[in-house]
């Protein structure tokens, strides 16, 4: 019989930075859609544990020289967040283990930014 494989959720230091920042700006200042942005990186964290494919995968030569250069990902997801904020990602693995390792959010125009997409 085939054993599930755990999956777990880990942060890049750039996402922990983020995330802190976002969780300070909510306690201090109760800023509206700074705590809907929480609340749903926190709800989609909660997603990826059970189906790390929730996202859109990247195709492989769209993915940024940012990613491959400081992360060497085969692999980048992204999913869509309040306001048009994206959640980037990756998935890596072994034999026993699923890890999603959440590389960071940003909003709409420095997703444009590095994705290289530009408004026409």
């Amino acid at each position: 019989m085939k054993q599930k494989k755990a999956i777990r959720v880990k942060n890049s230091p750039l996402f922990e930075q983020q995330i802190n920042k976002l969780t300070d700006s909510v306690k201090e200042n109760e800023i509206k859609f700074d705590r809907q942005l929480l609340k749903a990186i926190e709800r989609e964290k909660e997603i990826l544990l059970v189906n790390p494919h929730r996202g859109f995968q990247i195709q492989k030569d769209k993915i940024p020289n940012v990613y491959l250069l400081n992360y060497g990902v085969t692999n980048l997801w992204k999913i869509d967040l309040p306001d048009f904020w994206r959640l980037i990602y990756t998935i890596v693995g072994n034999q026993g283990e699923i890890f999603v390792i959440l590389l960071e959010f940003m909003n709409h125009k420095d997703y444009d930014k590095i994705f290289g997409y530009r408004k026409l």
